[in-house]
C-alpha cells in the first residue's frame, strides 16, 4: 500500500478549477472585494481577500440543488473557518455550492448550527451534512462548467 491512500481524481480536479474561473469574477462583484486564488492543492479555502478578512470556498454538485435535502461538506473546512473567525472575529467565510441547475452559498455563522456529521464519500472521512434549505441563491450567476455532467 502506498503512503498516500487517496488516489488524485485529475478530471474532478480540473472540473473544479474550470468552475473556481467561471465563478471567481462573479465572487468578486457580489462581495465587493479582490480575491486571491489559492494555487495550493492543499490549501482548505479556495480564494482569500489580500487582507485575509474574506475567504471563500467553492464546490461543484453533480447534481441539482433538488436532488438531496443536504450537501456535503468536509468538516475540515468548518473547522478551518472557526479557527480562522476565533483568531479575527471580522473574518468572513463563504461556502458556495455549484450545483447542476444552480448557484447557492452559506457564509458561515459565528456559531455553528447543528448540523449531522458522517462519515462518507468517497474516502469515508467526516462531513456535516448542510441543509439545502439552509443555503440561499446565488441569483443571476449560472455556471455553464457544471451543466452537462
Amino acid at each position: 500500500m502506498s503512503a498516500n491512500r487517496f488516489t488524485f481524481n485529475e478530471q474532478l480536479w480540473k472540473l473544479g478549477n474550470q468552475i473556481e474561473n467561471e465563478i471567481h469574477p462573479h465572487l468578486e462583484e457580489y462581495l465587493n472585494v479582490k480575491l486571491d486564488r489559492t494555487d495550493n492543492l492543499y490549501e482548505i479555502m479556495d480564494f482569500h481577500s489580500p487582507d485575509k478578512k474574506v475567504f471563500v470556498e467553492i464546490k461543484g454538485r453533480r447534481v441539482s440543488s433538488k436532488r438531496y435535502d443536504t450537501t456535503l461538506l468536509t468538516c475540515n473546512k468548518v473547522l478551518e473557518a472557526e479557527k480562522l473567525k476565533a483568531n479575527d472575529p471580522e473574518v468572513k467565510v463563504f461556502i458556495f455550492f455549484c450545483f447542476t441547475d444552480k448557484t447557492m452559498y452559506i457564509e458561515l455563522p459565528d456559531e455553528r448550527p447543528d448540523w449531522l456529521m458522517r462519515y462518507t464519500g468517497t474516502h469515508s472521512i467526516p462531513h456535516f451534512l448542510i441543509p439545502v434549505s439552509d443555503l440561499k441563491e446565488f441569483e443571476g450567476v449560472e455556471i455553464k462548467s457544471n451543466q452537462d455532467i
